[in-house]
């Protein structure tokens, strides 16, 4: 097919073929050219001609790390939602205002919290009028039972002073004188036989009338009867009336003492049921003042203000994910970073460096920082190197372990904000006069690594070992020379020019030929 009738086929063709005809095209322009630099007779190279060829010359390399990242603070005060559960923004300053200490930065939604303030607060009243009232009878029971006890104390100190009374001097004085009285009864009673006897031998000699015989009689009658009174009297007293009197007086006694332990008792239980009733009520007391003073805390927590001077960043703005971003009207929750406060006096730069090169990195190690929108470099000393790796990526590249660093610069411009990009060169050591590629001219086919030298029309597959490198070039250490040349790979070209060497490359397998077993390990 001639070259002229290249585009009446394009011109021809639909557009569902036009990606293949172009491709043929491209392929037709590569064997003309190739041709027109042989000439008839000369055989093609192969692929290596179609790249780049770089002379190994002698150089100083610098090997220094070249990484993007942001500016931030040094210092951050993070302000956190401290209102439960959920809240919705009302009001909220702009993102950048510079703002002092003590200005009100947001304000959230504090309806409810004002309603259950106010339901709070009559439970509170009614709460300390019950704790008072329960202490006051708590004050009327005791006294209560003071009285109560006092009074069982009194009457059992009677009861028992009764019956002293009555076994030290009611009962014998009574004895004594029932006994004085049979005595008494019967001397009378004596008496009155004697009277009746000189009565009779005076009534014998006529001197006494029978009448007053009778009367002697009668007397001594009326002296045998007190006698026999006397005497019943006494038996009476000392075998009934001392018993029942006795008894009735130790009953008084007994009861006076079961009352006097039933009063205490009563009092204790009474003291305690009022003194666990007003605990009761001084622990719900309790229980609405701390409420309460929650409430008034959360109350508070509804106007954010500004615990230092600093600019207004919101919390989601670093978070590119964030699904609900702060602005008026939004749902925020309980511990939610809802600002932050970059202390913009103090910057660094913030970097997150792979893993094989964070272990050559140290504290103060100097480097150089540039910002985006300045036109001079700040110099700034690491500050901080994490000990684990940032995961942020991982969803991404499983395979990157990337270690954040921070920067402080030594100087800060003035209006520097946070979040501005930079671009952070730490330098590790600076290699004079060494043989050093460029990063495309080195081929690794697992635990090899292949520069392709290019002689005459054929390039070979030398292995090579290499040393330091930087972000552009890496030192040879052995394997070339000063002046060869070597080609600089395309995509998927090391691949080919192996297996055109004669070492087949599959994956998970050894180049064949070579002495040690290498996967390909290389995108080149």
């Amino acid at each position: 097919m001639s070259v002229a009738a290249i585009p009446q086929r394009l011109t021809g063709s639909k557009g569902g073929q036009r990606t293949k005809i172009v491709g043929g095209i491209a392929a037709v322009v590569l064997v003309a050219a190739v041709y027109v630099a042989f000439g008839p007779g000369k055989s093609a190279p192969g692929p290596a001609l179609a790249s780049q060829v770089y002379q190994v010359v002698p150089m100083d390399l610098e090997i220094k790390i070249s990484k993007d990242g942001e500016i931030q603070a040094i210092n951050n005060i993070d302000i956190n939602c401290q209102v439960e559960g959920t809240s919705t923004i009302t009001t909220i300053v702009k993102e950048g205002t510079s703002v002092k200490k003590g200005d009100v930065i947001l304000s959230l939604d504090s309806t409810v919290i004002r309603q259950t303030m106010e339901d709070t607060s009559l439970q509170l009243q009614k709460a300390q009028a019950d704790v008072s009232n329960a202490s006051e009878m708590v004050e009327i029971t005791k006294s209560s039972n003071d009285t109560n006890l006092e009074s069982a104390q009194v009457t059992m100190t009677i009861a028992r002073l009764d019956l002293k009374q009555y076994v030290e001097g009611t009962y014998p004085q009574q004895l004594a004188n029932a006994q004085t009285e049979l005595e008494m009864a019967r001397l009378t009673l004596t008496n009155r036989l004697e009277d009746l006897d000189q009565t009779k031998q005076l009534y014998a000699k006529n001197f006494v009338t029978a009448a007053d015989v009778k009367k002697s009689e009668l007397d001594v009658t009326i002296a045998r009867n007190a006698v026999a009174k006397a005497d019943t009297a006494l038996t009476v007293l000392s075998d009934y009336s001392h018993e029942m009197d006795m008894t009735s007086k130790k009953n008084s006694v007994l009861q006076t003492e079961q009352r006097l332990n039933r009063t205490r008792r009563e009092n204790t239980s009474n003291l305690a049921w009022r003194s666990a009733d007003l605990t009761s009520k001084e622990q719900n007391l309790n229980v609405l003042k701390r409420r309460y003073d929650r409430l008034v805390e959360q109350f508070a927590a509804c106007t954010v203000k500004a615990t230092s001077d600093g600019m207004v960043v919101y919390g989601t703005s670093s978070d590119r994910n964030a699904q609900n971003p702060i602005q008026e009207g939004a749902q925020v929750r309980e511990r939610q970073l809802l600002v932050r406060l970059p202390d913009t006096s103090a910057m660094k730069a913030v970097v997150r460096i792979h893993e094989s090169l964070v272990s050559k990195l140290k504290i103060d190690q100097v480097a150089s920082v540039t910002i985006v929108g300045q036109n001079d470099p700040v110099t700034a000393k690491i500050l901080k190197i994490s000990v684990l790796a940032d995961s942020a990526q991982r969803w991404w590249n499983p395979d990157l372990r990337e270690y954040p660093v921070d920067l402080a610069l030594d100087i800060t411009p003035a209006n520097l904000k946070p979040g501005i990009g930079a671009t952070v060169e730490i330098s590790l050591d600076r290699l004079s006069n060494v043989l050093a590629l460029p990063l495309d001219a080195v081929y690794a086919a697992g635990g090899e690594r292949y520069v392709f030298v290019k002689t005459d029309e054929k390039v070979l597959p030398v292995i090579v070992i290499v040393g330091q490198n930087n972000d552009t070039h890496v030192e040879v250490v052995e394997g070339v020379k000063a002046g060869q040349q070597v080609l600089r790979l395309q995509a998927g070209q090391g691949r080919d020019l192996l297996e055109a060497a004669g070492i087949k490359m599959t994956p998970a397998s050894r180049p064949s030929g070579k002495p040690r077993p290498a996967e390909v390990t290389s995108a080149r």
